[in-house]
């Protein structure tokens, strides 16, 4: 199955979620479970920066778990961040916790306050390691907050919006991420 197979299971699977969550009058829930949060990240990623012309750094291959005690989410991420001049590179591990958010303007879910865990670098000499470790905690920050995490495609909403619902927030629950469709404000 080729990635642009999958895309097209994933929008239908919303579809049909959507189409199902609006059927009845009242607000109504679509709920995405850890593994899906993970898929959606992957398809937004690898998040890229450039930092001061110096260093490229890349944040990839995501795995989520919920922590709904705190209406957070935990996601760790390989991180490969690549000198320009030298072309030396460094690998690693990220994990942050992060709040969601739903943007109406956008369709979209995105990621907020987002706050670094850990990040490990490998191959940095132990006297440098602290210093590259805060300031990667702050470039991770700064390339993570307000990321879409989804973005409801017009057809995904469509159903939805027929029976007069919209998506109004976003929870982190035991069960997954649920958004929450409530009648559209006229």
């Amino acid at each position: 199955m080729t990635r642009r197979d999958v895309l097209r299971v994933l929008s239908s699977i919303a579809v049909a979620a959507l189409a199902g969550c609006a059927t009845v009058g009242g607000p109504r829930v679509l709920t995405f479970t850890e593994a899906d949060l993970a898929r959606m990240l992957e398809r937004h990623g690898p998040f890229q920066r450039r930092l001061l012309e110096v260093l490229d750094v890349r944040v990839q291959r995501p795995t989520v778990r919920l922590m709904p005690q705190s209406n957070r989410l935990f996601s760790a991420f390989d991180v490969v961040a690549t000198e320009r001049i030298s072309r030396r590179t460094l690998d690693g591990r990220l994990a942050v916790e992060y709040g969601l958010r739903y943007d109406a303007q956008e369709n979209a879910i995105r990621m907020t306050q987002v706050r670094v865990d850990s990040l490990q670098l490998g191959d940095v000499p132990a006297d440098k390691r602290k210093g590259v470790q805060n300031l990667g905690a702050l470039i991770a920050e700064h390339m993570l907050d307000d990321a879409v995490l989804h973005r409801f495609r017009p057809a995904e909403l469509q159903n939805a919006e027929g029976r007069g619902l919209r998506p109004a927030s976003v929870a982190v629950t035991p069960r997954g991420v649920e958004v929450t469709l409530a009648p559209a404000r006229r």
